[in-house]
């Protein structure tokens, strides 16, 4: 599940940088958490610094969608549709209004409010297609 939506949020981020001309920009700003301000500035591919923000987005998608498995579980129907998008609000919120600034995911200092809030719409989108998927899986079994 955090796997879909780590890729379809890294390529959301990836668009917006490209609108603005510097499409790893908004991606490498997540690299704030271990490489400071200059995470930022990064513009284009640095090793150190892209690699570190894709790993570091990846694996904060996969935490979403452990979350996501936990709270679906023991639901069905329209309620296990629902618990995607539950978590995508989720994620939002704690990513804008709980965590520390440094843990805070970056890009939203590069991106309007309106794009920051597309990229957990995307985060919401991505976990209820990796959800669908798991779910055909199991049924299969």
């Amino acid at each position: 599940m955090g796997v879909i939506a780590g890729a379809a949020t890294a390529g959301t981020l990836m668009g917006f940088g490209y609108a603005r001309g510097a499409t790893l920009q908004p991606l490498n700003a997540v690299a704030h958490m271990f490489a400071g301000s200059r995470a930022f500035m990064t513009t284009g591919f640095q090793p150190m610094i892209t690699g570190g923000a894709l790993l570091l987005h990846f694996l904060s998608t996969i935490i979403w969608g452990i979350v996501l498995a936990f709270v679906a579980a023991p639901l069905t129907g329209r309620a296990r549709a629902a618990a995607p998008f539950g978590v995508g609000i989720l994620a939002y919120l704690l990513d804008r209004f709980v965590a520390p600034n440094q843990l805070r995911p970056g890009f939203d200092e590069l991106l309007s409010s309106g794009e920051v809030t597309f990229i957990y719409v995307v985060l919401a989108a991505g976990l209820a297609a990796g959800l669908w998927v798991s779910s055909r899986q199991l049924s299969r079994d």
